[in-house]
């Protein structure tokens, strides 16, 4: 009896279920995979790989974008407030351009001059802490991105090309141009009849 038991169990041994079969002709498949197969799913990591870097790189340029257009809001976001005041800037100022030019003064026409000149020291201490300076001219050799030319002046007293006189005043907010200077340019003394008779 016991010998049939253990011939029972031999043959049970050596019967192949389905799942025995299952998993050997899925060892068997993956023995024999190709090395194109093998290749595809390294590919595809390397592509998924790829996108996020590509994504992060997209990312990290819109934080830079959005950092820059926020500190460009905290100084210029006051920019039309500032440059509306500067008119009143340049009352003060032609206000003291007359009194200067005026022969008879009195003690109270000295004593307002005093005045505007003491508002226009706090405008411009106002304006400072605001970041706007004024835009470098009087003397300086006009350049076309600071100072508009309203004319030219012959004159053998400032180098040719150089600011002789400033009608109106330029600003910088920070470092971009609130207004640009409004400007007479040096130019040579008989510049025009030379290059007349030249071309004569």
């Amino acid at each position: 009896m016991q010998s049939d038991d253990n011939r029972g169990r031999s043959e049970d041994s050596d019967t192949e279920t389905g799942q025995d079969v299952f998993f050997r002709e899925r060892k068997d498949e993956t023995l024999e995979d190709t090395p194109d197969q093998i290749e595809a799913p390294r590919t595809e990591a390397d592509m998924w790989k790829e996108n996020y870097a590509r994504l992060l790189a997209d990312f990290d340029n819109y934080r830079k974008r959005i950092n820059r257009d926020l500190d460009d809001a905290k100084k210029f976001g006051n920019e039309n407030v500032l440059k509306a005041f500067l008119p009143v800037l340049d009352n003060l100022e032609r206000a003291l351009v007359h009194f200067e030019k005026s022969k008879t003064v009195s003690p109270e026409a000295k004593a307002l001059a005093d005045g505007i000149r003491l508002t226009e020291k706090q405008f411009l201490e106002v304006l400072e802490k605001f970041q706007v300076t004024r835009v470098p001219a009087q003397g300086e050799i006009f350049d076309p991105n600071l100072h508009e030319a309203m004319g030219f002046s012959e004159t053998d007293e400032y180098p040719e090309g150089s600011i002789v006189d400033v009608f109106q005043q330029g600003y910088f907010l920070h470092n971009r141009l609130l207004r640009p200077s409004l400007v007479t340019v040096a130019q040579k003394k008989g510049l025009e009849g030379n290059s007349a008779n030249g071309s004569a």
